[in-house]
């Protein structure tokens, strides 16, 4: 089973089942976050009027890490398009370590849809160098959302 979201942000989701939807988002307004099983933070984004193109949205996605990048003193795990059928997906993964020194991942992502952005953050807690299978789990959830 998934949790079906219907949000005020001009997009839909298919989570996965026991996703938890947070009240209120710490990510400021035009945003929602979610919280999925193993510590999965999805912070979606609403920024719409300063996108305008897939080219821009990959733009979004490097601007975005900047703050793991430089605010938190993060390092490039990687990037590049996620190839999704319908939609253009650019994200960028950051390894940094949060307030109490745990090891945490950072995507931020530009997905461009049907003439319209979303942009996500999706963060989790760094598991090892096996960033592949979490890579998998990150091209799920970005495909899970529909914009429009």
């Amino acid at each position: 089973m998934s949790v079906h979201i219907e949000s005020a942000l001009g997009f839909t989701a298919d989570f996965p089942e026991h996703t938890q939807v947070l009240e209120d988002s710490t990510a400021g307004p035009n945003t929602e976050q979610y919280g999925l099983l193993g510590g999965v933070l999805v912070t979606v984004i609403k920024d719409d009027t300063s996108v305008q193109g897939a080219a821009q949205a990959n733009g979004w996605a490097h601007l975005m890490s900047g703050f793991y990048l430089e605010e938190k003193g993060g390092a490039l795990l990687t990037e590049g398009g996620l190839n999704l059928p319908g939609k253009s997906a650019y994200a960028v993964v950051v390894g940094y370590d949060d307030a109490e020194g745990a090891g945490k991942v950072a995507a931020t992502v530009g997905v461009w849809e049907r003439g319209r952005f979303i942009g996500l953050v999706v963060i989790w807690p760094y598991a090892g160098p096996d960033v592949e299978r979490r890579l998998s789990m990150l091209r799920e959830i970005v495909a899970s959302i529909s914009v429009g």
